[in-house]
């Protein structure tokens, strides 16, 4: 009898792996043990099938429990949403007790368990439950042999489930085997000096440093200077947002690649860098840098191989890839510094790259390659437009006013005044901040008299502003009015009673009377 209960044993296994696509998670040809596993609508149906002879319930009930345990320790073998355990034991006899009544909790993980013994008495009751719940062929034929042909059989199946299981690994390496990793290495070396130059020359953090070195700038590039959306791929804006790109760029570079090959993977990359690049160009108005659309259009590589490869996908990377995308898209939708036009836009232009690039070893993929071809230029030449037809308005008055700041500190003082007066044509929220920088610019060329209009224009707008009124009363100081300059500096301290340069102005009126 022991023979027909392993022949069952393998042909249940070699059926549900060749007829429903089952995984080979672990085989135990010593003990007559195998797990299968199975993501079936956003459940993890992970199914032990083990020859075994279990005397009281109590055993049945260790038993599932050891192997509840044996599913938190290899967590990493099942992946997926909610597990649903199924024990199925084959064996000759039964529990001497009534094993249906047993009570097994399900711990952590597993939301469910069901169990099925299948012993000599109760086959056919059992069997039914079983073969309904995984949809076996229930044919009496195909389990029922003559005696001599059982292990022969046995033999077969077994090798069979075994070439299987050697197939799908080796599979599973040769998915990952088309590239070196040369490129996303270099990548990261290029960004990394670029970061370095940026330092030495000024600071990663500086608009003019940023617009000197490439960054997206949007009046720039609506002035011709679209190689901005290439070369701001490579830029970022302190250290911080340097080593986590660089950090994801490690990850999913190396594993793109892998999958990819170094052209395809280099080609994605740049594709859809330049689409996320163009998103921002459209959606954001203010200067911008980062590998981060790039980045993004990795997750989307790694998006379309899952959609072409969904057991490979979701038996190493799926759940854990897509909450890691659904994380940071929500967490550049809360913080409002961040760029989600590249992030979304690089996810979109990556999925997009990589039908154009397909996949290593694919055949028949002309016609997804044509589609996405077109895809990707039309919402290219969609976005170029509507970033156009916007144009340089309200919204990039922040990133003028940034700039015109720098300038004053630098000491560019026309180019400051410059900078002020275009962003004053569509000043926004901001016209009071940038008629100051103005000021402060004509100010310090000796411009008193536009000064003086601006920072009265600035009070109008702004009454609490106490340096207006500083730097008015030190005009008025400068022409000799010093009844005005006196009111201006007092309206200051008030406004400021602790600025130490305010009170020392009015000291200064005060001992003069």
């Amino acid at each position: 009898m022991f023979i027909k209960q392993e022949f069952y044993l393998w042909k249940v296994t070699y059926d549900l792996v060749v007829k429903h696509g089952y995984e080979i998670v672990y085989i135990d040809e010593q003990t007559s043990e195998v797990w299968l596993a199975k993501n079936q609508r956003g459940e993890q149906n992970v199914l032990r099938i083990v020859h075994k002879e279990l005397n009281w319930r109590n055993e049945l009930k260790r038993d599932v429990n050891n192997a509840q345990e044996q599913i938190r320790k290899n967590n990493h073998l099942f992946r997926g949403g909610r597990t649903h355990l199924h024990c199925i034991f084959i064996s000759e006899y039964p529990p001497v007790d009534e094993w249906e009544e047993v009570e097994i909790p399900p711990k952590k993980r597993i939301k469910q368990i069901s169990v099925y013994y299948l012993d000599d008495q109760e086959k056919v009751k059992e069997q039914s439950r079983f073969f309904e719940k995984f949809q076996l062929e229930m044919t009496k034929s195909a389990y029922e042999l003559e005696d001599i042909e059982y292990e022969s059989q046995v033999i077969y199946l077994k090798q069979q489930v075994k070439t299987i299981q050697r197939k799908r690994r080796q599979e599973l390496q040769e998915v990952f085997s088309h590239g070196k990793t040369v490129v996303a290495f270099i990548l990261i070396v290029i960004n990394l000096i670029l970061f370095a130059l940026m330092e030495w020359k000024g600071n990663s953090t500086s608009a003019l440093t940023l617009i000197e070195f490439g960054a997206k700038y949007n009046p720039a590039i609506l002035n011709g200077e679209w190689w901005r959306i290439v070369t701001s791929m490579f830029l970022h804006i302190g250290i911080v947002h340097l080593l986590m790109n660089m950090l994801a760029l490690f990850y999913l570079g190396i594993a793109v690649e892998k999958i990819y090959g170094s052209t395809r993977f280099l080609t994605v990359y740049f594709l859809a860098g330049i689409f996320g690049g163009t998103a921002s160009f459209m959606l954001n108005p203010q200067i911008a840098a980062g590998a981060s659309g790039a980045i993004f259009g990795l997750f989307g590589a790694l998006l379309f191989f899952g959609l072409k490869n969904k057991r490979v996908f979701f038996q190493t990377m799926g759940y854990n890839l897509i909450m890691i995308i659904g994380i940071n898209i929500a967490f550049g939708i809360i913080v409002p510094q961040i760029d989600n036009g590249a992030h979304v836009g690089g996810l979109i232009g990556g999925f997009i790259a990589s039908m154009m690039v397909g996949l290593p070893k694919r055949s028949n993929q002309l016609k997804s390659k044509l589609l996405a071809v077109f895809l990707y230029s039309l919402l290219m030449v969609s976005m170029i437009s509507i970033g156009v037809y916007k144009g340089d308005g309200d919204q990039s008055a922040l990133s003028h006013l940034q700039i015109s700041q720098e300038l004053n500190e630098a000491k560019r003082f026309n180019e400051s005044i410059e900078t002020s007066t275009k962003a004053l044509h569509h000043p926004g929220d901001y016209e009071a901040e940038l008629l100051f920088n103005r000021s402060y610019a004509y100010f310090q060329n000796d411009q008193l008299s536009l000064a003086k209009q601006d920072l009265t224009k600035v009070i109008e707008l702004q009454p609490e502003m106490a340096e207006a009124h500083f730097n008015l009363a030190l005009i008025y100081q400068s022409e000799g009015d010093l009844d005005s300059a006196k009111q201006f500096a007092e309206e200051a301290a008030n406004l400021q009673p602790d600025h130490e340069n305010f009170q020392e102005l009015i000291n200064q009126f005060n001992n003069i009377e």
